[in-house]
């Protein structure tokens, strides 16, 4: 039996964080605390950052949109499985379901754990709202590694879809009009979730980094977080 990569398996996320402020209250707590949303260490020392996190900022919310039905998602934030089933090269165990130049597909079952899922729909609809997407179920999923002929070879990203027809014309066709991704980033003892979300009509495009523990940097990808 093949042995899961210690690096994946020991990052989950830790007990207290909660993606998603609870309730407005929160909101309001975070602002009469007086702290900054750019302090890193005040941020860094919180297990609930993104809790207390300041989202009434044109910074948190791009299109002056409050998420509303995204907050409604209570996911789990561990599990007793690891986040990702590798092998000992950090690959996916299960069967390639297509494969083109620059990337390799694996279907989410059976690569994700389903509590690690969950926490991806729900990060990446919290998202979506911001700038004004269609919310998914989180169904419609495959695990990309990167080939040898990719700018980033053996890199692992979850893209997720809202139909299938999305799906297949994206990873068959490379026809891809409105895209989400989240590239898994090992870094500094754990793996950071890097979001990208595009829509080539309406010229958007989206990036926020969440830290293993749970961190929220606005705008930015998590290759340029420490």
């Amino acid at each position: 039996m093949m042995a899961l990569v210690p690096s994946w398996a020991q990052d989950r996320p830790v007990p207290q964080f909660k993606p998603y402020p609870s309730s407005k209250s929160s909101e309001r707590d975070s602002s009469a605390s007086g702290s900054s949303s750019t302090s890193n260490s005040t941020r860094s020392s919180s297990p609930n950052s993104w809790e207390t996190r300041d989202h009434s900022s044109d910074n948190a919310k791009p299109f002056g949109v409050a998420p509303v039905e995204s907050l409604k998602a209570h996911p789990p934030t561990s599990g007793k499985e690891p986040m990702l089933m590798l092998d000992k090269k950090n690959k996916p165990i299960t069967q390639a379901i297509h494969e083109s130049d620059r990337l390799t597909f694996f279907d989410c079952k059976g690569v994700l754990a389903p509590w690690f899922q969950e926490l991806v729909t729900a990060e990446m609809n919290y998202f979506s709202e911001l700038v004004e997407f269609p919310l998914i179920n989180g169904s419609q999923c495959v695990v990309t590694m990167g080939t040898p002929k990719s700018l980033t070879p053996g890199r692992l990203s979850v893209q997720m879809y809202l139909t299938s027809k999305d799906l297949n014309n994206c990873m068959m066709d490379s026809a891809c009009f409105v895209f989400r991704s989240v590239n898994l980033i090992p870094k500094n003892g754990g793996v950071y979730r890097s979001y990208f979300l595009s829509d080539m009509f309406r010229k958007v495009v989206a990036q926020q980094c969440v830290t293993p523990k749970g961190k929220l940097y606005s705008n930015t990808t998590c290759y340029s977080v420490d």
